[in-house]
C-alpha cells in the first residue's frame, strides 16, 4: 500500500464524547489539516471549523513518522495507514499518549467552512469536575463545576485550615466502558477552592517518573484525599505499572513532601492509630495487609496480615484500634465474595472478625464502615439487584443488630456515611444523597431511579459522586456531573 493511496478526507471515530465530536482530517502530499466544528455537543462553543495545519517531515513504509506544527501543545505526531478507508492518528499531549482513528469519507481534500476567526481554548466537554455542598436538611448551598477537558473527574476532597477545600482529580481524563481513566501514572490536578466554592489556585502535583502508562489507569479505585488527626493529608494512586500502589504525602499549599511505591501491595483504605500515624490497607498475594506509616517519611513502621480475609474497601478508628471491613474471594469460586468486619487494637492485632457468609441474594462489596454511639458499628453495602443501598447494623462485637434496604441505585460502586449532629446519619453513593435519623430511618432523599439526577429542596446536581466529607452542618461532595 502506497502513502499517496491515503490523500483524501477522513472522519474521527469519536470514543471521548460518545459520538458527538465532528472533526474532519485531510492529508495531501505535504501536510495534514484537522478541521475540528466547534458548534457540537461536544464543543458547544462557536459555528465555525478550528483548523490546524501540520506539516510532513519524515515517511517510513505505511507510516507518516512525524507531523508537526511549532505553535501546537501535541509533539511525536505519527500517523499509521491501516488500509485504504482507516488510520490511526496518534501524538504525545498532556503527559499522555493520545491516539484516534479515521475513517476516510472522500479520496480527494474538502476545504471546511465557515473558519474560526479567533482561536478557543479548551472547548471540548463532556463533563467537569463537580462540588457541591449540601446541608443536613437537604437545602443546596453551592455547586461548582471545574472545566479543562472532555472529561473532568474530581475523585476525593478534604477540608482545609483555611475553611476551604483541596479538591483531587483529573483534568481531561479518559472515559471507557463509562468512567473514568488516565494513561498518565505520574501527575494528578490540585484545586483549592475557598469556603464558597470559588477557585483560588490549580496545580499539578507530580509524584513519580514512570511516564504514560500501557494500560489504562483507573482514577477511582484507589483512597483519595485523607487528611489525619494531626492534619497531614496523603492520597494513593495504581503505579504506571498496575502492579502496586503509589502513597503520595503533601501539604495544603499541594506542595509535593514524599512518595512511595509500593510494589506487589494495592491500597484500598486508608485511615490513622491512636498515635495519628497513617495506616494503609490493602492485598497482597491472597490475605489482607495491614502498614503503619511514620507520616514524616514515609517509612513503613510496621506491618501485620490477616489470613483468610481479602480486599479491605474501608476501615475507621475505633476506640483505641481499628475496624475494617471488606470482601472474601475464593479462587474455586467467582461468586463467592462474603462481607467481613474485623477489628484490631492498638498494636494491630486482631481482636475478633465476623464474616457474613454468601447468602440468598448477591452481596455487592462493602463500601463504608463507621463506629456508632452505642459502640456498635454500621456497614454501608450494596445488594443485588439494584436499586438497593443496605445498611448493616452490629453490636460491638460484630454481631448482626439489624438491617435496612434502601431505594438508591449504587452507581460507580461508590459509598460514604458519617454520623450528623443530630444523631442521626448522612450517605451518599454515586447516584444518591440520603439523610437518615438515629433509627435509620429516611428523613430525605436526593436520588432518581436511575440516572444521576439528585433533587434537593431548592435545586437539582447531575452527576456522579466519588467522594464525601463531612463539614459543619452538611457535606461536601465531588465527582463529576455538567451544569447543563
Amino acid at each position: 500500500m502506497s502513502y499517496s493511496t491515503s490523500y483524501g478526507t477522513y472522519s474521527i471515530v469519536d470514543y471521548d464524547c460518545r459520538g458527538t465530536d465532528i472533526q474532519y482530517l485531510t492529508i495531501s502530499k505535504s501536510e495534514v489539516s484537522i478541521f475540528d466544528y466547534l458548534g457540537d455537543s461536544c464543543d458547544d462553543t462557536v459555528g465555525c471549523y478550528a483548523i490546524d495545519v501540520f506539516d510532513i517531515s519524515d515517511l517510513l513504509g505505511d507510516t507518516i513518522l512525524n507531523i508537526s506544527n511549532e505553535n501546537s501543545e501535541i509533539s511525536n505526531g505519527t500517523i499509521q495507514i491501516i488500509s485504504d478507508s482507516l488510520i490511526i492518528l496518534s501524538y504525545d499531549e498532556m503527559n499522555e499518549r493520545v491516539e484516534h482513528g479515521w475513517d476516510k469519507i472522500k479520496d480527494n481534500e474538502l476545504l471546511f467552512t465557515p473558519v474560526c476567526e479567533q482561536e478557543y481554548e479548551n472547548t471540548k466537554n463532556f463533563v467537569d469536575m463537580m462540588i457541591y455542598v449540601v446541608s443536613d436538611n437537604g437545602d443546596l448551598l453551592w455547586e461548582k463545576y471545574i472545566h479543562g477537558g472532555i472529561w473532568d473527574i474530581g475523585t476525593s476532597i478534604t477540608t482545609t485550615d483555611d475553611g476551604g477545600y483541596i479538591v483531587l482529580g483529573k483534568l481531561d481524563a479518559i472515559e471507557w466502558g463509562g468512567c473514568c481513566y488516565t494513561f498518565d501514572a505520574d501527575t494528578r490536578d490540585l484545586i483549592k477552592l475557598n469556603s464558597l466554592g470559588e477557585i483560588e489556585w490549580e496545580k499539578e502535583i507530580i509524584y513519580s517518573n514512570y511516564g504514560a502508562a500501557e494500560n489504562y489507569l483507573n482514577l477511582r479505585n484507589a483512597p483519595g484525599l485523607f487528611k489525619t488527626s494531626q492534619n497531614d493529608i496523603f492520597f494513593t494512586t495504581l503505579t504506571g505499572s498496575r502492579a502496586g500502589s503509589n502513597v503520595i504525602s503533601m501539604n495544603q499549599e499541594g506542595d509535593l513532601i514524599w512518595s512511595r511505591a509500593h510494589q506487589e501491595f494495592y491500597v484500598s483504605a486508608m485511615t490513622e492509630n491512636v498515635s495519628g500515624q497513617l495506616v494503609l490497607l490493602g492485598r497482597s498475594d491472597s490475605s489482607l495487609v495491614l502498614k503503619v506509616v511514620d507520616n514524616a517519611s514515609g517509612d513503613i513502621v510496621s506491618e501485620k496480615d490477616y489470613l483468610g480475609l481479602y480486599f479491605p474497601t474501608a476501615a475507621s478508628p475505633s476506640g483505641e484500634g481499628i475496624v475494617v471491613t471488606g470482601f472474601i474471594k475464593r479462587s474455586d469460586s467467582l461468586s463467592y465474595s462474603p462481607t467481613y468486619l474485623l477489628k484490631i487494637d492498638s498494636q494491630g492485632d486482631e481482636v475478633w472478625r465476623e464474616i457474613w457468609n454468601q447468602e440468598t441474594e448477591n452481596s455487592g462489596p462493602p463500601l463504608d464502615v463507621i463506629e456508632t454511639n452505642d459502640g456498635g458499628f454500621l456497614i454501608f453495602a450494596s445488594t443485588d439487584p439494584p436499586p438497593y443501598a443496605t445498611l448493616i447494623k452490629t453490636d460491638s462485637n460484630g454481631n448482626e443488630e439489624w438491617r435496612k434496604k434502601y431505594d438508591d441505585y449504587i452507581c460507580n460502586s461508590y459509598g460514604k456515611i458519617f454520623k450528623t449532629e443530630d444523631g442521626g446519619f448522612f450517605m451518599t453513593s454515586g447516584c444518591a444523597v440520603t439523610k437518615l435519623n438515629s433509627d435509620g430511618s429516611v428523613d430525605w432523599q436526593a436520588s432518581s431511579a436511575s440516572g444521576f439526577n439528585k433533587v434537593f429542596n431548592n435545586g437539582v446536581v447531575t452527576g456522579s459522586n466519588s467522594n464525601m466529607v463531612q463539614i459543619q452542618g452538611g457535606a461536601i461532595m465531588v465527582g463529576y456531573g455538567s451544569s447543563n
